[in-house]
């Protein structure tokens, strides 16, 4: 909301001669005032200071001017040149140099204004940039409505919403004249405010505009609290939304993740498994070197297999039916009237179909082939 605290200043007749286009009037000081509608108003050295600081910047951009009653369209007055502080009478003090119009040397030199009155904002928004600024001064008016008469010359403006409007309204009550816009500041902080008995019709009906936009001015306050609160709403159900998707792909890309590894695990373990299996059944295979095995090395790989693709309980219950089998004849490797001749080329023809296979990374029924079209003496009974 927008601030505009009007003290008065008295202007001192001396200071407006003919000859003389420029002079230095107080524009408000340090001090503490108590407002009906804005309660304590505190002016420290220090916001005297930030004052200065946001001229000399020339925050407002434009020049700034003195007019009639803080009414820009009545024309200027006058035009702030400089401020500065000072201190003076125990009070630190703004002044500043005006340089006077015709029309504001005319009007001051006939009596018509005796009163100057700051008009300045403690947060202030650039309407372009909508930068926010401390303490800045946007003009002053000549007046005659000092609020404190006690306080004079220096007080605060009776018609605080100079300027606007609403100002050609006003109310009587108890001989009091309010704008509409007053009324309606009344009315919100005193809900109990009455009109005096003898209130005119005008008045009424101006009291009734003055309620009756209040209540409008309540009705739009919480519609527009609701929209914000609608708005506030759908902010959080869409960032909750994007949360939750955030965390569903993150949820996926775990499981994918989890389902590759168990697959490689499951690799590695298959050919763990394969190697144990093929190294068991090696121990059951019959040779020269284990003449207690069980099987016959033809029968070496169909065995593998098959417990390859047991579970582990079966697997189990071959290897136990296995270690029950009789050891294969040596008798099958031998002829008739020999002495052990056909156990010795069986090895032999082990011996190099095993080397075959490992060699070339072969079955050993494929080796066995390969043997034999190569050494088919071997074979020669």
């Amino acid at each position: 909301m927008l601030r505009k605290l009007v003290p008065q200043i008295k202007l001192s007749e001396e200071i407006f001669s003919a000859n003389k286009k420029t002079s230095e009037i107080e524009i408000l000081h340090a001090g503490i005032w108590e407002h009906p509608n804005y309660g304590e108003i505190k002016i420290t050295d220090e916001d005297i200071d930030l004052f200065i600081q946001s001229f000399n910047d020339k925050i407002r951009k434009v020049d700034i001017a003195v007019d009639q009653e803080h009414m820009p369209e009545k024309g200027a007055a006058g035009w702030f040149k400089s401020i500065r502080k000072v201190f003076d009478d125990g009070k630190t003090k703004l002044k500043a140099t005006i340089e006077w119009t015709k029309l504001g040397t005319q009007l001051i030199q006939d009596g018509i204004f005796k009163y100057f009155s700051p008009e300045f904002n403690f947060a202030y928004e650039d309407m372009e940039t909508h930068e926010q600024f401390e303490n800045v001064l946007l003009g002053g008016a000549l007046t005659n409505r000092p609020y404190f008469k006690s306080l004079a010359p220096v007080a605060l403006s009776e018609n605080m919403f100079a300027g606007f409007a609403d100002n050609i309204n006003y109310l009587s009550q108890k001989g009091v004249k309010m704008t509409k816009i007053e009324l309606k500041a009344k009315l919100a902080k005193d809900s109990k405010f009455v009109l005096a008995e003898d209130a005119s019709k005008e008045d009424k009906k101006l009291f009734a505009e003055a309620q009756a936009e209040l209540a409008k001015d309540a009705e739009d306050a919480e519609e527009a609290r609701l929209a914000q609160e609608k708005a506030d709403a759908e902010v959080k159900a869409n960032e909750d939304a994007v949360k939750a998707s955030e965390k569903f792909i993150s949820k996926s890309d775990h499981v994918k993740e989890m389902n590759e590894l168990k697959s490689q695990m499951g690799i590695m373990e298959s050919k763990l498994r394969f190697n144990e299996v093929s190294k068991k059944m090696q121990g059951y295979v019959f040779s020269t070197s284990n003449q207690s095995g069980v099987l016959l090395p033809k029968n070496k790989e169909s065995a593998i297999k098959l417990m390859m693709a047991m579970t582990p309980k079966l697997a189990t219950l071959f290897s136990e039916f296995l270690k029950g089998l009789p050891a294969v004849s040596a008798k099958l490797f031998t002829e008739e009237g020999g002495e052990g001749e056909s156990v010795d080329k069986q090895d032999k023809i082990d011996e190099a179909v095993n080397k075959v296979a490992k060699d070339k990374g072969m079955k050993y029924t494929e080796a066995l082939k390969i043997v034999s079209m190569e050494n088919p003496e071997l074979f020669k009974e």
